[in-house]
């Protein structure tokens, strides 16, 4: 079984390419399609993923980690995996039904109804991906591969096919294509790991309830994270839309990178806790706290301080707008990744799923008051502010809810070496915007300052964690001969 450390730094690459493929694409695409050809698009995509969200019935989260419980039992786990692969088949058909009824009935949707259909593939492709069989037997070798060569290919088709604001057809199977087209890969090399067991043993109906619970916390999830553009394309103009999307997008470009550990640490807390291995479970996670909380907050301080120049550079002035979404989303980089390392590396693996749901559910609530009340009058910055105190609340209520449950005391979430270092990084990229140079040149000397600083500090200040993971790369690098 691969390492810890290696299976971090494949999902770290995958999700590097994650990162840089919007960072290349989404600032040609939002040149070209306008705000109102991109609110479209994300207008038509978060209804979407409702219906994905109703046809996964929570499985994706769930898989996982039935996978991972028998992940050395092979008769097992093939079985499991067959189990739920036609579970998502059956659901998928009921979701096409769903998509039939919206593009024939629902005005907004019939207008654009050729492009809602190319968007409706991911729910097909979602079924067929079997993504949490990967990440259930950690084969995160094979995931970041594929990944890289689907992603490179749809950059290639973007610059190719999309060339004016009417190419909206292309830029959606684009999309869907970068995203889930690569799980048809998934399902085929599927085979080299399953044997198919006999029908007779199959018990596909009890995976039912317990798949509800995760069905009912992805349903209360999407309430903050895919309600506000949907209620923005019905309450406001599809434009509004276009901003919110551009700047909570770089958002989360950035957030990915931070929610990344919780794919790879989530099927090994669940082994460890199945084989009672504690003690070991413990220092996972205590690392992982460190390591998301060093990540997190230096990300949060520089998006918020370059939100001027990143909107510009990565969505061009006619998203200037995007900049205030962007700058009050920036928060919820970290608090979605302490809310990873809380409820989904500890609460979830322990079964204490009813706090998870409970947190999720009170952020659903905020977003749904906040929604309703700042969306009519304030539009994008509305829905900003609504999403940034629903995840807020999420992190809180887990906080005060499962801290009997933690490895760690919360006090220790305020980290000296890393808010010393942060404020010294914060200090040098305000002084470094000062200085009059071209945007990009700007912004790229902005980042790559902030970034030595903040490492040098940390290096300074003897933190543990950043000496354990920089110095054996340094190590490494000596014995590295020049040409």
């Amino acid at each position: 079984m691969p390492s810890i450390k290696t299976n971090i730094l494949l999902n770290g690459i995958n999700t590097a390419t994650s990162l840089l493929f919007p960072i290349i694409t989404f600032p040609y695409a939002a040149r070209v399609l306008l705000p109102e050809g991109i609110g479209t698009i994300n207008f038509l995509n978060g209804i979407i993923s409702y219906i994905v969200l109703f046809t996964s019935l929570g499985i994706p989260m769930y898989a996982v980690k039935e996978i991972a419980k028998c992940r050395d039992n092979i008769k097992e786990r093939d079985k499991v995996t067959v189990e739920i692969l036609i579970l998502s088949f059956a659901l998928s058909i009921l979701g096409y039904i769903g998509v039939w009824i919206l593009a024939r009935y629902v005005p907004e949707v019939h207008e654009q109804a050729t492009v809602f259909y190319i968007l409706s593939l991911s729910i097909v492709f979602n079924t067929v991906g079997v993504n949490w069989f990967y990440q259930g037997i950690e084969d995160f070798k094979f995931i970041t591969v594929r990944a890289i060569v689907i992603r490179t290919l749809a950059a290639a088709a973007l610059f190719i096919f999309v060339k004016s604001p009417f190419d909206l057809v292309a830029y959606a199977f684009i999309i869907v294509g970068s995203t889930v087209g690569n799980n048809i890969i998934n399902f085929i090399h599927l085979r080299t790991h399953i044997t198919f067991p006999n029908i007779r043993e199959l018990r596909i109906i009890h995976h039912i309830k317990p798949t509800l619970v995760w069905f009912v916390f992805n349903l209360i999830v999407s309430v903050y994270l895919n309600l506000n553009a949907v209620m923005l394309g019905f309450v406001c103009e599809e434009i509004e839309v276009g901003y919110f999307t551009a700047g909570s997008r770089i958002t989360y470009i950035a957030m990915s990178l931070i929610t990344s550990l919780g794919t790879v640490l989530l099927p090994r807390c669940t082994n460890l806790l199945a084989n009672d291995n504690r003690e070991e479970f413990s220092v996972v996670i205590r690392k992982s706290l460190h390591l998301t909380i060093g990540l997190a907050l230096p990300i949060v301080c520089g998006l918020m301080l370059l939100s001027p120049l990143i909107t510009v550079v990565f969505c061009g002035e006619n998203f200037l707008q995007s900049i205030s979404v962007l700058t009050i989303t920036a928060p919820i980089i970290l608090f979605v990744g302490l809310a990873h390392v809380t409820g989904f590396q500890i609460l979830y693996p322990m079964n204490r799923t009813r706090i998870v749901l409970c947190s999720v559910g009170v952020g659903a609530i905020v977003s749904l008051l906040m929604n309703f009340i700042l969306l009519p009058k304030y539009g994008a910055i509305g829905a900003s502010v609504s999403l940034m105190l629903a995840e807020l609340s999420v992190l809180s209520v887990q906080l005060i809810c499962g801290r009997s449950f933690f490895p760690f005391k919360v006090r220790t979430l305020i980290n000296t070496n890393i808010l010393v270092s942060t404020l010294v990084m914060a200090v040098c990229i305000i002084l470094m915007l000062l200085i009059p140079l071209p945007t990009i040149l700007q912004l790229s000397s902005c980042i790559i300052a902030g970034m030595l600083v903040y490492g040098s500090v940390l290096y300074m200040l003897h933190d543990e964690q950043f000496v354990e993971i920089v110095v054996p790369i340094i190590n490494r690098l000596k014995f590295i001969k020049p040409l």
